[in-house]
This record gives structure tokens, sequence and C-alpha cells, in this order.
């Protein structure tokens, strides 16, 4: 009796203790699924040691940040300066301030202009709040927003077509933020719906941070209502047409509830908060669960066909518990190898799986034989290939062998040209499908009024001296400059702008005026007049620390891809050290820490591949006990991801954070079709079969199985790419890609490998 057998046998004599110890095992975790929570942080995809992070980090704990939410309001066509539009204007800047937890509300309307009386310099807003706006007024008005730098491209569009209206929101404690978040919202929509009653022919379009970070739980709650009962309802399909069995799909469908259930409850007792990003590792375990199940129940079939003594259901757990774990422990090392990413939701969904993996087996191996061994399947469904045709296939295939091994180095070779078009592309909006309203307003302001991205840099003084030092302030401004010069740059805040502008009104608006002062008294002084003017909600803060030695510099970028951020940030360092290596710092913010964050993510996961490379390989020699078939089965397991990721460069060309893990997370997948092929060739071969005729046979007993389980991983993993998050896309529709590929690796490679290269002996 083999290993296999014994462990086998044990199963079935001790089944209703082990049913027992599992169903309380079950329930215990289960029990943790009320302890779920949502994250509505993007900023959970950083790590504490992500550099780029801690810039950003850095920068909030030296100046007054807040969350800002952005509308753009746009009025009928040809009216954007006329009286009763800026009276509307007026009116919406009103209604905004009845935002909760508003510190301030800043529009075209109440925008600051400064201005010199006699030795005074006056800051009020564009237009008097009170006053009557007359056709005078309006414009006035007209005159001083297009010829104002800070206002163009922030709150009023270059064109002057449409209005912004930022509201700077300070939220309360963690333990409140919450409730705060939703009262937010709730103002937001109900604004939003008002404005659009009472001002007919105005578009109304809301952005923020504030706003994303909420889409995020939102979705990850979406993807857990809809996605994983939509997974499992496929998976029935498919099972009910292949298997021919009721039974066997009922028990498959109990087993995958099970370790599903059990994956959420371990999320909920681990203090796991799901995002967008984790909240389809349960639907990552029904899937793989259920490919399990389909080798059992197919061996049952094909034992109770060929006539074999005893009872079929045993056989078939005999003959695949060996497989089975192996591509469980594999499956589990690939996602376990995901703590390498240094993103903390891929490390959580990996842990998340594997252990549901884990639970999994049990279900497979103590709940699956205490539901079926008595009604397991007898007879193959009527849509099943029969093993005879199988067994033609795979002599159509080894006719054909050099074929397959030319046919794949070369598509290989493409792969490879495919891969060098690849770029990334990660961006918190971009990361939402178009199907979500804040992903559309945002495209919509971006396109019309500003900028939603902003690239910091934080510039530090000479020791001993302030940031109102002229040579200091200069440098700054050349600086600003250069940025204000870039494309993909909208507007730059900086405060030397604010110091010329300032000088110029002292001075009786005269352009050679506009210019920072000489003395370093001078500047303190007029920054302090200034200071002095503002309302309440505002102050320079924002732009210098406490102790006056630092300033931030903030452009606003409009830019279509991560690349753009990533090389104007490299190209700002660059100019920086050549041109003012005084001043010289780091492009900082979440623009940059979001730009970065994938190619920070591939490098580290590569750390993480070689390790899972590592630990398959040497699972694979000791299972098969052969050096040369753990060697060849790396072929069919390695070849898929380069397949997948050459057709993604050649069709798509961008990843994301979800991308870069697949390769690390799929390897462990693709090597189940393999181990049961491998495992089934070499048992047949021990017995004395020839090449060829171990490799009919292997098609005819377990061909039918791995494209069977292939397609259900296929479309559970499709099923994934539906999700309205990028990252789930990506991480769906590239490993159904992988697999496919994996499974025509198998099926056609793998045979043709063996054919070629197998020698007289094991």
């Amino acid at each position: 009796m083999t290993v296999s057998e014994r462990i086998t046998d044990a199963l079935f004599r001790f089944r209703f203790a082990a049913m027992v110890a599992f169903a309380v095992l079950i329930l215990g975790l289960a029990a943790g699924i009320p302890r779920l929570e949502f994250s509505s942080d993007s900023r959970g995809f950083f790590g504490r040691g992500n550099s780029e992070f801690v810039e950003v980090l850095q920068i909030e704990d030296t100046y007054t940040v807040s969350n800002t939410l952005l509308l753009m309001v746009v009025p009928p066509p040809g009216s954007a300066f006329a009286t009763d539009t800026l009276k509307t204007l007026q009116e919406m800047t009103e209604d905004a301030w009845q935002m909760p937890y508003a510190l301030r509300v800043d529009s075209a309307i109440n925008h600051m202009h400064s201005y010199a009386q006699d030795d005074d310099i006056l800051v009020e807003p564009m237009l008097d709040e009170e006053a009557e706006i007359t056709p005078e007024a309006a414009e006035r008005f007209r005159e001083l927003a297009m010829a104002s730098d800070s206002l163009r491209n922030t709150l009023l569009s270059e064109k002057g077509d449409a209005y912004g209206i930022t509201m700077r929101v300070i939220l309360p404690k963690e333990e409140d933020k919450a409730v705060a978040r939703r009262d937010v919202e709730e103002f937001l929509r109900q604004l939003r719906s008002d404005w659009q009653a009472s001002y007919p022919g105005w578009q109304v379009h809301v952005a923020g941070g504030l706003l994303g970070n909420s889409l995020l739980a939102q979705v990850a709650i979406e993807d857990i209502q809809y996605l994983v009962p939509v997974a499992l309802l496929a998976v029935v399909v498919l099972f009910t047409l292949a298997l021919g069995s009721v039974a066997a799909v009922a028990a498959s469908v109990v087993v995958l509830v099970c370790a599903t259930s059990a994956t959420f409850g371990f999320a909920g007792w681990a203090n796991v908060a799901l995002t967008a990003g984790t909240a389809i590792g349960p639907l990552a375990v029904m899937v793989l669960v259920s490919t399990s199940c389909v080798h059992i129940v197919l061996g049952t079939i094909r034992a109770a066909e060929a006539g074999r003594e005893g009872d079929p259901f045993r056989y078939a757990i005999a003959q695949n518990i060996a497989p089975v774990t192996v591509s469980h422990l594999t499956t589990a090392f690939g996602f376990l190898c995901l703590n390498f990413a240094p993103s903390p939701p891929l490390a959580q969904m990996g842990n998340i799986v594997a252990f549901g993996l884990l639970v999994g087996h049990l279900s497979v191996f103590v709940l699956l034989p205490m539901l079926l061994h008595t009604a397991y399947p007898r007879r193959a469904s009527r849509l099943m290939v029969g093993g005879q045709r199988m067994r033609q296939f795979a002599r159509w295939v080894l006719v054909r062998r050099r074929i397959w091994l030319m046919l794949f180095p070369v598509a290989g070779g493409l792969a490879v040209f495919g891969i060098f078009r690849l770029d990334y592309d990660d961006n918190v909006i971009r990361y939402f499908d178009q199907r979500y309203e804040l992903r559309q307003d945002a495209e919509a302001i971006q396109q019309q009024l500003t900028g939603l991205e902003t690239m910091q840099f934080n510039l530090q003084a000479p020791e001993g001296q302030s940031v109102f030092e002229p040579e200091f302030l200069k440098a700054v401004d050349r600086f600003a400059v250069w940025l204000e010069a870039q494309p993909e740059v909208v507007a730059v805040s900086s405060l030397p702008r604010i110091i010329k502008d300032l000088n110029k009104s002292m001075n009786g608006d005269a352009e050679d005026a506009y210019a920072i002062a000489k003395t370093q008294p001078a500047n303190a002084q007029l920054l302090m007049f200034y200071e002095l003017s503002l309302p309440v909600g505002m102050d320079l803060n924002v732009m210098m620390d406490v102790d006056r030695t630092q300033t931030l510099l903030t452009a606003t970028l409009r830019s279509p891809h991560s690349s753009v951020v990533r090389t104007l940030a490299q190209d700002a360092e660059a100019w920086l050290g050549r041109n003012e290596p005084q001043i010289a710092t780091r492009a900082a913010g979440m623009a940059i820490a979001f730009a970065r964050i994938s190619q920070r993510n591939n490098s580290q996961m590569l750390f993480g591949f070689l390790t899972v490379l590592g630990i398959v390989s040497l699972t694979l020699i000791v299972t098969l006990r052969s050096l040369r078939h753990g060697v060849i089965s790396l072929v069919p397991n390695l070849v898929p991801a380069l397949l997948a990721f050459g057709l993604w460069g050649w069709f798509m060309g961008d990843l994301n954070l979800g991308s870069t893990v697949v390769t690390t997370m799929t390897f462990g997948i693709v090597v189940d079709d393999t181990v049961h092929f491998l495992m089934h060739y070499l048992r047949e071969r021990r017995r004395g079969m020839k090449v060829e005729a171990a490799l009919e046979e292997t098609f005819a007993v377990v061909g039918s199985s791995i494209t069977l389980t292939s397609i259900a991983l296929i479309l559970g993993f499709g099923i994934m790419s539906a999700s309205g998050f990028s990252i789930n896309q990506h991480i769906g529709m590239l490993t159904a890609t992988v697999i496919a590929f994996a499974l025509l690796s198998d099926l056609f490679l793998l045979p043709a490998l063996l054919r070629t290269f197998q020698g007289k002996s094991l």
C-alpha cells in the first residue's frame, strides 16, 4: 500500500472525527466575518518604508495640510462673465460654506486681489461679496481674473469658460472620521442635486482625494457583493455541464462556500481592513479550490468507467492527493511570496489567499469525502471529451512535436519585444473604471479646468537664514519659472510669486517692480502685511514652516500618464542639481509616490519570484523524484508568463500595481496542471510503458481534467477582470491569460519536450 493509499484509508476511517474538527474550525473562522472592515485610504497602498511616502508625511508634518475638494461649475456657453453668471457663482460660493467641517471655501468670486493704498497693502476679494454685481463690476472682474496668473488654471479655466470652487475640509479625529466623511459626501450629493435643479444649463463636476478614498471602500464592497456570487454561479454552471452529476456539483459548492467563508473570517480575525485590492482574495480561493474538486470528481468518473475494483471514489482520492497537495502548496508559496511586495494590500492578499488555500485543502479531503462517499458520480457527462478522443489528440500532438518546439520559441521571441513596450501607469483616479461618476468628473475637470495631480518641492533656506533671503527667493523663483514652462504643468504656487505681486502693487503696478525685494527685512515685511490682511481660514503656513526656514513649492499637473510624472520629477531634480544646487531637493507628493510605486514593487517582486521559483522547483524535483523531469517541468511553467506579458505589451501597453505581482502569483497556480500531467505520466512510465504510450494514457486520463480546471480558472479570474478597480482588472485579465497559455503549454509544449528529451531510464 502506497503512502497516498494509507492517507486515504485514514481519511475514510476517521472521517467522522475529522468532520467534527473541521466543522469547529470553519465555524470558528467564519465567526470573524462580522469583524470585517473596509479601508477607505489610498495611502494604505504604501508601506512605512516607502521613501516617497515618507517624504509626503514629512511635508504634512511641516506645513498646514487639509483635505481639499474641488467643484467645477460650467455656465451656459458664452455667459461666463455675465452679471447673472457671477451672481450665481456668488450664491454657489455661499452655499459651499455650509459644508460640514469646512475650513475655507475659495472661488474666483472671493479670490484675493492685492493692491497698495498709500503705504498699506490691501488684500480684498475680486468681487465685493455684499455689493450688487453691476455690468461695470463684472467687466472689472473679467479683466482682473483673466490677468491673474494665480487664478487661471486653478479656479478659472484658461479659456475663461469654467470656474472652480475649492473647499478645504478638516476632518475630526480617527474615531469620528468615518461619520464625518459620510456627512461630507452626503452634503456634496445634495449640493450637486440642488444646483442642477436651481441653475438649469450649468454643469457641475466634483473631485477630491476624500471622495476617491471613499470609492475605494465602495469598490471593495461591490466586488464582494457581485463578483464572488457571479464567480460561484459560473463555476456551478460549468461543473453542471461538464461533470453531469448533481451530487458532485452540490458537494463542490459546499466545499467552496466553506473555504470562501473561512477566508473572509480569517481576514476579520486578522484585522485586515479589506480594500479594493484585497477584497478579491476570497474569490481567488474559491476558484483555485474548485479545480481540486474537479480533479477528484473526474478521477472518480474515469475509475468507474474503467471498471476498477473497489471504491472508485477512494481510488480517485488516492491518485490525486499527492498532486493536489503539491498544487495547493506551490500556489500558497506563490501567494505568500507577495510579502516581498512593498505595498501592504498585496502582501495582505497573498496571506489571505495562502491561508484560504490551506483551509480549502482540508475542505477537499475532509468535507468532500464525507459528502460524496456514497453518492459519487459513476458516469461521464455527454459533453466531456472521451478517453479515446484524447488519445487521438495526443497522437496528433506528438506527430507535430517539432512544430510546437519551433512555434513556442518564436512566440517567446515576439513576446520579448512586447515586454519592452510595457510601461507603468498608476494613478488613483485612473484606478477606477469609467462607470464611476468620480472618474468621469475628474477627467472633465482635467480637460477643461485644471490638473488634479500635484508635485511638491520642499526647499530649505541656507543655514542661519530664512526664506525671506533675496538670493534664496530668486533661486526658488528661477526654478518656478522653469517648472511653469513645462507642458504638463498648468500652475505653480510659490512664495516668490506672492512677494513679486506684492512688490509690484506697492510700486504703482509698475512692471519693472515685479521682482523680489532687495533685502530680507523688506520681503518679510511684505509678507507680514499680506498675511495680516488674509481672511479666516487662509494663512501662509501652507507654503512656509513655522520657523520660516523652509518653503513649499507646488506644481499642479495635467498628466495623461504616470511616465510623464516620473519624467518631470527626474528632469526637475536634475535641473535643480545643475542650476540651483544650493536648494536641490527631491520631488515629493502622492502623484510621484503612485507614479513610482509599480517600478519599486516590480523590482522588489523579483526576489519574490526567485524565491517561489526555487521553492517550487525543489518541490517538483522531490515530488517527481526526478531531476530531469523537475527541470523539464519548469519550461511550460515559465513560458506562460512570458507569453502573457508579451501579449499585454503588444495590445495593452501599461502595467499597474496589480500587474507586477502576477508572475509570482501565477507561477504556483500553473504548476497544477503540470504536476497532474507529469505525475500520471511518470506513474505509467514506471509501470513499464513506453514514452508514446504513457503520454497517450496520460492524455486519456488527465487531459479532460486539466482542460476543465484551466477553463474554470480562466473563467473565474476573467470575472475578476470585471471589477471596477484597475488593479483587480489587471490581476484578473493577466492571470486568465497566463493560465490560458499554461494550458496550451501543457497540452502541446510539455508532451513535445517529454517525447524529444526523454531518456531510456527515469
